[in-house]
């Protein structure tokens, strides 16, 4: 679906000439004939290039042109406004329209200028537009030919208070009056050429009879000079400005084949082929406000560019659907790659380690080498050895002074799960100070907990023993008593 494709129609009383637009570029311009073999040649583009838009310049002598200054309005007020209007002045045709050209500060109102256009004879477009109801194109909009010189102004940057455009049409002397780049006059004159030994001489007169045609619709006054401006796409004007009349004032100046196809970027066959070639182009710069399109048709070009559109958001939308599969599909490929590399790669590696224990006896003894490691590990942690909390007992007793360790008995069972030292002490100096000898065994239980953080220091026994049923034990007749005491130091688990 090509959504910038369109056929340009140029129709005029000697005939037509049609090309297609692709992407803004003009391709395939040909000349169709008058009346049945032109609409037949018609009827088999349309045929070759189904669904695309048309849009019909008419470049006739049955068209009218007339100023407006109306009160400004907007929206949908200024469209019933204008219609209005249009129905009132073009009454006879329903191809119409009304050229907004801004706002008019020389009234007392203040209004907008409006140019009414109107094709006075409609029966020029019809036998064209049955053909492409039959076809069902749509179409892109009419247009008179005097509506696009305005675009064309623009591109050579000629906005003189006073111009006259003048070109050579197929249908005669097409001559297009200006004010400040905006439209307001338009006639097509045809020319007689053998009433003049030159046809230029004729063209000069229809020059001079517009100016008056000018002054008498008070566009111009009588004095106002002119700066005439020739379309010469062929180079056949070069000598016209000779013979203007001299009393006129005009300033003629000429715009020649290689300055048109350089402004409009046109390839030299085409305009060769046809001076028709150059309306085709301004055509797709045709304003939107210069359509002569009756309202029914305006409804269905709406409707079928709403269809296209949505038929354009339905292909976007399977193109992207389509785009994300082949995406998702790739990366699915690419997981697949990656996951037969690496299969590969675990495959080798089972090889490289099936030869490592093939040389060194195999998986059997390397398993049992495995589970002696296990063993050697867990004797290892249950292997405890009874020399750090024996240190730390001799290191406590010396720093407190006056005790004495008579026996260390240390227990470990065989999981680790109870590790103990019962240490047994006494007081060789006691003398029958109790109070004391507690504080110097209470100093000893705490002293050794600091060094030992890892297990519980109590006390089991101490030198009086306040619980009945217990004996005291002495020497006797010597009158000292002795001062034992016992701790009992135990893992935390």
């Amino acid at each position: 679906m090509m959504l910038s494709r369109r056929i340009l129609l140029y129709l005029s009383a000697a005939g037509a000439s049609c090309a297609l637009q692709r992407n803004g570029q003009l391709s395939e311009v040909q000349y169709l004939p008058s009346e049945e073999e032109g609409w037949e040649a018609f009827n088999a583009l349309l045929m070759a290039h189904p669904d695309v838009p048309v849009a019909i310049a008419v470049d006739s002598v049955d068209e009218l042109y007339r100023s407006e200054i109306l009160p400004r309005a907007w929206n949908h007020d200024r469209t019933e406004m204008t219609n209005r209007r249009l129905r009132q002045v073009v009454h006879q045709s329903p191809y119409r329209a009304a050229l907004r050209q801004g706002r008019e500060r020389n009234t007392p109102t203040r209004g907008d200028r409006y140019l009414i256009m109107g094709l006075t004879n409609p029966e020029q477009v019809r036998p064209w537009l049955d053909i492409m109801h039959l076809r069902g194109t749509p179409l892109a909009g009419i247009w008179l030919l005097p509506a696009l010189s305005a675009n064309l102004v623009r591109r050579f940057q000629l906005e003189d208070p006073c111009l006259l455009l003048v070109s050579e049409q197929t249908g005669g002397l097409r001559l297009t009056y200006l004010e400040g780049g905006e439209l307001r006059f338009s006639r097509l004159a045809p020319v007689d050429g053998s009433q003049h030994e030159n046809p230029l001489e004729g063209y000069a007169e229809e020059i001079e009879r517009t100016r008056q045609a000018l002054v008498g619709q008070r566009l111009i006054t009588r004095d106002e000079k002119i700066k005439v401006v020739l379309l010469d796409p062929l180079n056949t004007l070069n000598e016209l400005y000779g013979f203007l009349p001299e009393a006129a004032g005009f300033q003629c100046i000429s715009i020649n084949r290689s300055r048109l196809l350089e402004a409009l970027k046109l390839p030299h066959a085409l305009l060769a082929e046809s001076a028709d070639a150059l309306y085709l182009s301004l055509l797709s710069h045709a304003p939107a406000s210069a359509n002569l399109m009756t309202a029914e048709q305006r409804a269905g070009s709406r409707i079928f560019w709403l269809r296209r559109g949505l038929i354009f958001v339905a292909v976007a939308w399977l193109t992207l659907s389509m785009a994300s599969t082949l995406l998702l599909l790739g990366d699915s490929w690419r997981l697949d790659r990656q996951s037969d590399a690496l299969e590969t790669q675990a495959k080798t590696d089972r090889a490289r380690e099936s030869d490592l224990l093939a040389r060194d006896g195999g998986a059997v003894q390397l398993e049992r080498r495995l589970a002696a490691v296990e063993a050697w590990n867990a004797v290892r942690q249950s292997d405890q050895q009874p020399a750090a909390l024996l240190n730390a007992a001799q290191d406590a007793a010396g720093s407190v002074g006056g005790i004495l360790l008579t026996r260390l008995d240390w227990h470990n069972t065989h999981n680790n799960e109870e590790t103990s030292l019962t240490i047994d002490g006494n007081l060789p100096g006691f003398t029958g100070d109790y109070r004391a000898a507690h504080a110097n065994i209470a100093a000893l239980a705490k002293l050794l907990g600091e060094k030992l953080p890892r297990h519980r220091v109590a006390v089991a026994a101490w030198p009086l023993n306040t619980k009945s049923g217990e004996e005291q034990e002495g020497i006797i007749g010597t009158g000292q008593i002795a001062a034992r005491f016992q701790l009992q130091v135990r893992a935390i688990p």
